[in-house]
């Protein structure tokens, strides 16, 4: 009874930790102009004020959840459509965040660990603050459920996972890649304990998936409408073209290198390579399998997905909350600070996001397309020196960890 107890205050706890982090940061965050820009936001305002209504454009209107969420909301509650996209915005950021704890609690067994993987997460721009500046992104529900999908995964609780699956790709395409990760590491260990019953599921999981996958990602794409095509990777000429010339675009490349450093700049500062192997010995081999496999379609759904790689590392979320979250298990309160405060001064929390001109506002963090010049190289310099301090102040820590105590003299 005391433990449940003990448990229920621990998320009431999370919940008002993270709403006041929300809230915190939304203070400190100004509101996009949606009437001096013309951005993705305007296809998904169309969407929530008239779904489905032609004309549209892809891939914004196979991304129909969060919208149609809005026009749900503006309805029953009699508000405008851009009070329900805030409504969203915070909600799925406060969502995010206590995700983020209860599932790293759970699987690292510490609390140490979950609140500092909750307050990284906060602490990364795309993730929660970016978001309540342009409130009309599909990536609010998102990154919860693709929290809800892992932990279905590591379970191996394949229909939950599934079901979920088919509806979270409505909301972001990213929220596919827990049950391709699941099937891939599944695939292994069938092969590893090589037994008819492992090989059986696996044929018939992964059946089942491609046909609920046709449907869920397949219909919407011959039944909707669509008038423009955004889409930078695609199945047409020009978009296999872009494909292919891609890996060859530096400045491109740089911006994509720049924009996984960048977000995986915790994880960079947080752990030296004892660490890391500790941290990467307690996830384990199944557990490990599935994130390498996550993180690796990340980075290719990131490469491919068009120019905003900023956004897209963004995803990387789970494994960097994971990784944390067992490194500061029994790490020293120093490099703990340092971390969480070189995020914040990295993303630059307390400023809000330029909207004088588009170019002051792409070099904000940086990261963008083929845009890449003097301030990114800044920015990119600024990220290798927190992660110098990074090492630096483990260095120190572990200095004053070893030296032995007065009491022990």
């Amino acid at each position: 009874m005391i433990d449940i107890v003990r448990r229920g205050w621990r998320v009431v706890a999370a919940a008002v930790v993270s709403a006041l982090l929300v809230v915190g940061l939304g203070l400190a965050t100004n509101s996009l102009d949606t009437t001096r820009f013309s951005w993705d936001f305007r296809y998904y305002i169309r969407m929530a004020q008239s779904p489905f209504a032609a004309p549209m454009a892809s891939p914004f209107a196979y991304r129909y959840g969060t919208p149609l969420l809005v026009y749900g909301i503006s309805n029953v509650l009699g508000v405008g459509i851009e009070a329900g996209f805030r409504a969203v915005a915070y909600s799925g950021a406060i969502l995010q965040l206590l995700a983020v704890f209860l599932f790293v609690r759970w699987f690292t067994r510490s609390a140490k660990g979950a609140w500092i993987a909750l307050l990284v997460t906060g602490f990364s721009l795309f993730n929660v603050k970016f978001l309540l500046f342009d409130i009309y992104r599909p990536d609010h529900i998102a990154y919860a459920l693709i929290i809800m999908q892992t932990y279905f995964a590591i379970e191996r609780r394949f229909w939950p996972l599934l079901v979920s699956t088919l509806v979270a790709c409505q909301f972001r395409e990213f929220n596919v890649i827990p049950l391709v990760a699941y099937l891939f590491s599944l695939s292994v260990a069938s092969r590893e304990s090589s037994g008819p019953r492992g090989t059986r599921r696996l044929l018939v999981e992964t059946l089942i998936s491609t046909l609920g996958l046709a449907v869920a990602i397949g219909v919407p794409r011959l039944v909707i409408p669509v008038a423009e095509d955004f889409q930078f990777a695609s199945l047409t000429r020009d978009g296999i073209l872009r494909v292919l010339l891609a890996p060859f675009v530096l400045p491109r490349d740089a911006n994509f290198v720049y924009s996984v450093v960048a977000y995986l700049l915790p994880s960079l500062m947080i752990a030296g390579t004892k660490d890391a192997a500790a941290a990467f010995a307690a996830i384990g081999a199944p557990v490990g399998r599935y994130l390498i496999i996550y993180g690796g379609l990340v980075l290719i759904l990131s490469f491919l997905g068009g120019t905003d790689f900023y956004r897209f590392s963004s995803y990387l979320f789970l494994p960097q909350a994971i990784f944390v979250g067992l490194v500061s298990k029994r790490s020293p309160a120093l490099p703990l600070v340092a971390v969480l405060s070189a995020a914040f001064l990295f993303n630059r929390l307390w400023q809000p996001f330029p909207m004088s001109d588009v170019g002051t506002y792409l070099d904000f963090y940086g990261g963008f397309g083929t845009r890449f010049g003097w301030p990114s190289v800044l920015r990119f310099l600024e990220c290798l020196g927190f992660v110098g301090l990074g090492i630096l102040i483990r260095s120190l820590a572990g200095r004053a960890g070893a030296r032995p105590s007065p009491a022990a003299a």
